[in-house]
């Protein structure tokens, strides 16, 4: 029974213990469906966190890097690939040692230090060379939490401020220059004469004012060359045997220091290494470190005197409002100096006051300046002079006897109380600017020195004051130029960006449009050269009313210079464009009378629409520029919208402009040389040198497409120096080779020809290779000898001089004058081909032909005729007697040695060269 009973009570507890099993495989069973519920969510929260990180990295404006400390790139998490150095596949691995210059690797590595010790480090900055320019970057780098033991690794952002730290350093150069300014300002008002200030000037420019040099230097009219006075900074040495002159026809006038004095204006060279009017002083450029450099005319009593010329270690140092700057401190220079002379004048005043009662009469009744002796205890007059009377308005019988506050002359008594506390504790007062009122009412703004003098032992004040008040106005106008045009009153260029900017991002905000437009006023320089630039410009300022009056409130017109106008059409579609340029020419065609002259005037204008022809200003005013030109190019008195077509002729050019500067290097130009023949003996008396170039991959390109782009891009002075010098070359080769002396004609364009050094370079390269000057013919073009007929005359003159030949080349297409013709020393004209070419058959052209041969005889030149390609046109200019003839009849231009064999075949023993 017992064992029976404890089977029992075994059995219930295996059933038991069975039950609870059970129902702790349920209650598990659900914990573990709990727990992969729970996992699921969680795993589902740390993918949306995974992706909102994503979309943060990237969405940051700057590189971000994973670094270990070594300064090994880890990983790369921004999208901005466009500022990097490099591809991320190129650096991920590498160090920054391997990937930057030394300097920037060795700051990144410092930030990575300064992290690792500190958790995290800010502000540290790169410099890097990309593509497009330098640029400056800016770290911050923070530690990565990591687990005890392991490597530490670091977020590193780097951020592009290279605009921010371009603004900085431009407000830092003013900031500089406006130091140097208040302390030019402050030398003035202490120094008394030209010996103490100028150095002082040029210390305080170099010390505060973050120039590179400074030197001021003044005109002896004896030799008219310009002496250096005071300088300071690196390079004055130089200065020591430096010879400039401020005669133009000089060599040593023709530099920016000849230039800024003979011509009494500022000359701004904004590359110093690069520019040809400082070529002479390159080299002490380099040495220096002179990257851009300034001539400021001074002034004494209205006349100019001497330069204060400042040089920059920067190029493009000198901006609109550096410029202002500068001028600013040589008005107030050119004051200070008339403020001199007139202090010596007071000096020699009252010394003439204490000598002779007589003398000092006369000098005191006389002086142009305002002088009053008063009461310093009242303020009573005593005396006053005529310059006073002229000043004030009232006569000494108005004013002797009555005190200041009895007249009302000080605008403001504070004033007169501050001249008597200076005179009361030094003796004399210097330079107190203050207002004073006429006796009509109105206000003159003087600047009054003044000493404590006693007359009968009463302490006086014997004041000299000089209206200044046109020098006041002067600093407003100057500060108007900052903003309008002085001429017509109408916004400048930096107003226009300003008004841009707003109108941009109103544009962006709504989804605008606007238009920007070029204006150009059709033949205006046939007025300015015919009715005088007084008429031109009374023009200019009645067509900027007419353009105006067109507009609305919200348009902004701007004079660019000259006769350009560019005009920004805010909220405006391409229809909109188009209506206001039909009212803009048919405004500007309708005729005007500037004084006894009626003028028809019109205008071609190029359009550029935002935001499909560009985003930004200069974008947009490049396009329309462009389209206006296609204008110009075609019918004139029209508008035209920019288009893709332009865009592409531009890229052209600007193809053809890059690849021009590497020809020569390249050895990718070369001369031609058509024969010259005299019809008197038929025989070859000369050669053209002609300019050829073959590009490897645009091929042979006319010279008719690249010399115009080689004048408008400043390299034809290069290539034609290079032209000059290798015909010259050439010539002596024959010369040597055997051949009898022959003239080599070498065309001039009209840059050249403009050039001050165009007679020290020809000069130069004929004596060098050893040629006979009267070897060498320049050829000009007719429009190039008549663009400015009495400059054309002073240089012909010059080269007629050195025995060098000139001759008229295209005679008959442009608009010569007869007057003029009979002044120009040259020995030829030249018959353009486009008169030969039909004069067998023509008329018109064999008339024009025998006028220009026939002409020619009269004032003693002698006639070449180009482009004769038959034998009828060849007997007809035998007929009348022209003397030289060229083109394919007898020769297509040829290479030097076919042209050598050519003269060897058609030689005969009896010529020789005329």
């Amino acid at each position: 029974m017992e064992s029976d009973m404890n089977m029992l009570i075994q059995g219930l507890l295996v059933a038991a213990l069975v039950i609870l099993l059970i129902v702790q495989a349920v209650l598990n069973s659900r914990r573990i469906r709990t727990l992969q519920r729970d996992l699921g969510e969680q795993t589902r929260k740390v993918d949306t966190l995974n992706q909102h990180l994503l979309a943060a990295l990237d969405a940051l404006p700057d590189l971000m890097f994973e670094m270990d400390l070594n300064g090994r790139y880890l990983d790369y998490h921004s999208p901005r690939t466009e500022l990097l150095a490099a591809d991320p596949s190129d650096f991920i691995g590498k160090t920054l040692a391997e990937m930057l210059p030394e300097d920037a690797a060795s700051i990144g590595l410092s930030a990575l230090q300064e992290a690792q010790q500190c958790g995290y480090s800010q502000g540290k900055q790169i410099a890097l060379d990309l593509p497009d320019g330098p640029h400056w970057f800016e770290l911050s780098v923070a530690r990565k939490a990591t687990s005890p033991g392991s490597v530490p690794t670091f977020i590193v952002l780097s951020r592009d401020v290279t605009e921010r730290n371009q603004a900085t350093h431009k407000v830092e150069r003013l900031s500089r220059l406006y130091a140097a300014l208040s302390l030019c300002n402050q030398a003035i008002m202490h120094c008394n004469n030209e010996t103490e200030l100028f150095p002082l000037l040029c210390r305080d420019a170099v010390n505060f004012g973050g120039m590179k040099m400074v030197w001021i230097g003044i005109l002896d009219p004896a030799d008219q060359l310009i002496k250096p006075v005071a300088c300071h900074g690196t390079g004055t040495d130089y200065l020591a045997n430096i010879a400039l002159s401020a005669d133009p026809a000089s060599p040593q006038g023709q530099g920016p220091s000849g230039i800024a004095l003979h011509e009494d204006r500022a000359f701004w060279c904004q590359d110093f290494q690069n520019d040809p009017a400082t070529r002479p002083w390159h080299q002490q450029g380099a040495q220096f470190g002179w990257g851009a450099s300034a001539a400021v005319p001074l002034h004494r009593k209205g006349k100019t005197i001497g330069l204060l010329t400042v040089y920059s270690n920067e190029k493009n140092a000198f901006d609109d409002a550096s410029q202002q700057l500068l001028l600013e401190m040589a008005i107030d220079i050119s004051f200070a100096l008339d403020r001199f002379v007139d202090e010596a004048q007071r000096i020699t005043t009252l010394k003439a006051l204490r000598d002779s009662e007589e003398r000092y009469r006369k000098a005191f009744k006389t002086s142009p300046d305002a002088i009053n002796i008063t009461r310093i205890a009242d303020g009573l007059y005593l005396d006053v002079n005529q310059g006073f009377e002229r000043l004030t308005g009232w006569t000494a019988d108005e004013v002797v006897g009555k005190t200041a506050l009895e007249l009302d002359v000080w605008h403001d008594p504070a004033d007169r109380k501050k001249l008597v506390e200076s005179l009361r504790r030094d003796g004399r007062c210097n330079n107190l600017e203050a207002d004073f009122v006429r006796k009509d009412g109105s206000i003159c703004h003087g600047l009054m020195s003044a000493e404590i003098v006693r007359f009968k032992d009463v302490d006086c004040i014997l004041s000299i004051t000089r209206d200044v008040s046109e020098k006041k106005r002067a600093d407003a106008q100057i500060e108007r130029l900052a903003l309008f045009d002085q001429l017509t009153g109408l916004p400048n260029r930096a107003q226009l960006q300003d008004r841009f900017k707003f109108a941009l991002q109103l544009a962006q905000r709504g989804g605008g449009a606007m238009a920007l437009m070029f204006l150009d006023l059709d033949h205006f320089k046939n007025i300015n050269d015919t009715l005088g630039h007084s008429i031109g410009d009374q023009l200019l300022i009645e067509v900027a009313r007419r353009l105006k009056a067109t507009l609305r409130e919200e348009d902004t017109l701007s004079r660019l210079g000259g006769d350009e106008f560019i005009l920004l059409l805010s909220d405006t579609n391409q229809e909109g464009a188009r209506q206001v340029a039909l009212k803009l020419i048919a405004n500007v065609a309708q005729s005007c009378q500037i004084e006894q002259f009626e003028l028809i005037n019109t205008v071609s204008i190029g359009i550029a629409m935002y935001p499909q022809d560009g985003a930004d200003f200069e974008t947009l005013s490049k396009n329309a520029d462009t389209a206006m030109y296609r204008v110009k190019r075609a019918a004139r008195n029209d508008f035209c919208f920019f288009t893709q077509e332009m865009q592409a002729n531009s890229a052209r050019s600007l193809q053809l402009i890059n690849a021009l500067r590497h020809a020569m290097e390249r050895h990718e130009l070369s001369l031609v040389y058509q024969p010259q023949v005299a019809l008197e003996g038929d025989r070859v008396i000369g050669a053209e040198a002609l300019l050829r170039w073959h590009q490897p991959e645009l091929g042979t390109i006319s010279p008719a497409e690249f010399i115009p782009l080689a004048e408008e891009s400043g390299q034809i002075l290069e290539i034609g120096e290079w032209v000059l010098r290798t015909a010259v070359a050439q010539l002596k080769q024959w010369m040597q080779n055997g051949l009898p002396p022959l003239i080599m004609a070498v065309n001039l364009s009209a840059v050249q020809f403009r050039h001050p050094n165009l007679l020290e370079m020809v000069t130069r390269i004929l004596d060098e290779a050893g040629v006979p000057h009267g070897a060498l013919e320049l050829e000009l073009t007719e429009a190039t000898a008549m663009d400015n007929p009495a400059t054309a005359i002073a240089i012909m003159d010059r080269l007629h001089e050195r025995g060098i030949h000139l001759s008229i080349d295209d005679f008959g297409t442009g608009y010569s004058s007869l007057s003029y013709l009979k002044k120009f020393k040259v020995s030829k004209l030249k018959i353009d081909q486009s008169f030969v070419s039909d004069i067998s058959i023509d008329p018109d052209d064999k008339a024009i032909v025998t006028a220009i041969i026939n002409l020619a005889a009269s004032l003693e030149l002698k006639t070449i005729a180009e482009g004769v390609e038959t034998l009828s046109q060849l007997n007809f200019l035998r007929l009348q007697g022209c003397d030289e003839v060229q083109g394919y009849f007898f020769s297509r231009p040829l290479p030097a040695d076919a042209f050598e064999q050519y003269w060897q075949q058609h030689d005969k023993p009896s010529s020789t060269a005329s």
